[in-house]
């Protein structure tokens, strides 16, 4: 920062203003003191001066008084030479009624006469007719002599009281009532040079008190204004720039403390607010997530649909013309193979022909049941909804693969954890799902295993629902593999196994039961297929319509 712009923005702070402010009302304040009281100060030394001055004439005409009254002028001149040679005294004359010097002591002004216009007698001799008498506070003149320093001449009367118009040597008239004036003139350069000196120090006390004064107003203001100021501006700076954890330490009971008590305030309000804000977008960063995943689903579901219905149609015709061909090949390779073992005799020819037409008839069989599964699968047929008790269904199943499990060597565990087991469902097309699940995760263990099969009731999203679950210990299904594993068709059995429509019917079966159906695997850790299904599917179907409609309104 350059020395112009810092200085600018120091003089443009308001505790520096403030300082000013303060300052300059304590300059003027004090100036004006200053002035007050040296005035005040200057006029009661003067009074003092010239009270001072005015007993000194008067003891010095008590002093000349007896010579005077005795007429002798000698000893009179010889008192007043001696009264004016003393420090400071500038002269000490005494003259008549008309102006005429009688005795000084100054010789050569004896005999003269003064200038009754000027500064030491105009105060008597203004007007036309003398003052027979002077307030005592006008008898005293300071005036300047020859333009250098000053002089406070006092102006005493002599008058003309009964000692003296009856005394012998006087001839003095007892109607005159001033007989002539004692003129008094005292040097002030003295007085002035100390009265200058005490003023210079004075002057020098009220500066340095006036320094004083302003370095006390400058740290108050510093500490009080300045400090206070500087944080909450620091506080402020720091909300700007994204810190809400920020807080101003001001233990003060006055506005600025209030103010900073509000800023921590409105910090903390801040603070709660963006973490608010942070809570609800991440909230809503979620729901967008988890809607996007079931958007996604549901567009699983659509194109599985669709797909399932496309294959569907054309499943029913292919089984429609497949199904009598078939027929009738069975029907033939039983009759063959029974005209075969009565007119054949017995040979290795016979017991050839015999394999190949049971193998002609196995494979029929064979084709018949994917006939069979395909008009299943392709029929869809609608279900038989009732009440039914799960765990009932799931024993049942159980029994209905107990002898494939034991072939296995396989452990079956089963969680039933429901209390209220209870459902509307169609019975057959349950068991015929949960009894496909079981069957798969048979044929995932090659080596023995174990099946758990678990209910529980749903919570969260899935609060109200029953969960049926089937977990084995098999190999696992990997992710490219999930991604099509209800697809029909889908299989990664070999042909002699399957044509993978049993996990497309199970989806079929969930989807008319209104529920769900998810897999968890990683290949090598097994899988689990959990069913998601509701209470009531009627229920279900209900919700959908009334959510349809008041959307439906509201658009």
């Amino acid at each position: 920062m350059t020395g112009p712009v810092k200085l600018r923005s120091i003089t443009s702070t308001l505790s520096f203003r403030l300082f000013l402010i303060l300052s300059a009302s304590i300059l003027l304040l004090f100036a004006a003191y200053v002035a007050v009281s040296w005035r005040f100060q200057s006029l009661t030394l003067r009074q003092e001066i010239t009270a001072e001055a005015y007993r000194s004439s008067d003891f010095i005409r008590q002093s000349l008084y007896t010579s005077m009254l005795g007429n002798e002028r000698e000893r009179t001149y010889a008192m007043i030479r001696l009264i004016g040679s003393e420090p400071g005294v500038e002269a000490i004359r005494i003259y008549n009624k008309q102006g005429e010097i009688k005795f000084s002591n100054e010789e050569r002004e004896i005999g003269t006469t003064v200038d009754l216009q000027a500064e030491a007698c105009y105060a008597c001799h203004a007007t036309a007719e003398p003052l027979r008498a002077l307030p005592t506070a006008e008898r005293a003149r300071i005036y300047r002599k020859d333009g250098t320093y000053r002089v406070l001449g006092t102006i005493n009367p002599i008058r003309n009281e009964e000692s003296c118009w009856n005394a012998a040597c006087h001839a003095h008239s007892p109607d005159q009532s001033i007989l002539g004036v004692l003129d008094v003139q005292m040097s002030m350069a003295q007085v002035d040079a100390i009265v200058a000196e005490r003023q210079r120090q004075a002057l020098g006390v009220a500066v340095a008190i006036l320094a004083l004064s302003m370095l006390l107003t400058a740290v108050i203001v510093y500490r009080a204004v300045h400090l206070p100021a500087r944080q909450l501006r620091r506080g402020t700076e720091e909300l700007t720039h994204g810190n809400l954890d920020v807080t101003i330490d001001l233990d003060r009971s006055d506005e600025l403390g209030d103010l900073a008590k509000s800023f921590n305030r409105m910090a903390r309000s801040l603070k709660d607010a963006d973490a608010e804000l942070r809570s609800w977008s991440l909230t809503l960063e979620d729901r967008v997530r988890r809607k996007t995943a079931e958007l996604e689903q549901m567009t699983q579901q659509m194109i599985r649909v669709e797909r399932t219905a496309s294959l569907g149609r054309m499943a029913a015709t292919v089984a429609h013309e497949l199904n009598n061909p078939l027929s009738g090949i069975l029907t033939y390779a039983k009759l063959i193979a029974k005209r075969v073992d009565r007119t054949m005799p017995e040979g290795q020819d016979k017991e050839k022909v015999a394999e190949n037409l049971d193998l002609i008839r196995s494979e029929s069989v064979r084709c018949g049941n994917i006939v069979r599964d395909l008009l299943t699968f392709a029929r869809g047929r609608s279900a038989e909804f009732a009440p039914a008790h799960l765990h009932e269904l799931v024993h049942q199943t159980l029994k209905l693969v107990a002898h494939h499990v034991q072939l296995r060597q396989i452990v079956t565990e089963v969680d039933l954890a429901l209390e209220d087991d209870q459902l509307v469902c169609d019975r057959e097309q349950l068991v015929q799902a949960l009894l496909a699940l079981l069957i798969n995760a048979v044929e995932a263990m090659h080596d023995g295993g174990r099946i758990v099969v678990r209910t529980a009731v749903g919570t969260g999203e899935r609060e109200g629902r029953v969960l049926l679950s089937v977990r084995d210990t098999g190999v696992g299904i990997p992710p490219e593999v999930r991604e099509h594993m209800f697809d029909p068709f889908f299989s990664t059995k070999n042909e002699a196994k399957g044509v993978g429509l049993g996990l497309a019917v199970v989806y079929g079966i969930v989807q008319r039961h209104e529920g769900t159906i998810t897999v968890d695997s990683e290949p090598g850790e097994g899988a689990t297929f959990t069913l998601v299904l509701p209470r009531d599917p009627a229920s279900v179907e209900r919700e959908r319509a009334h959510h349809h409609r008041e959307h439906g309104s509201s658009s």
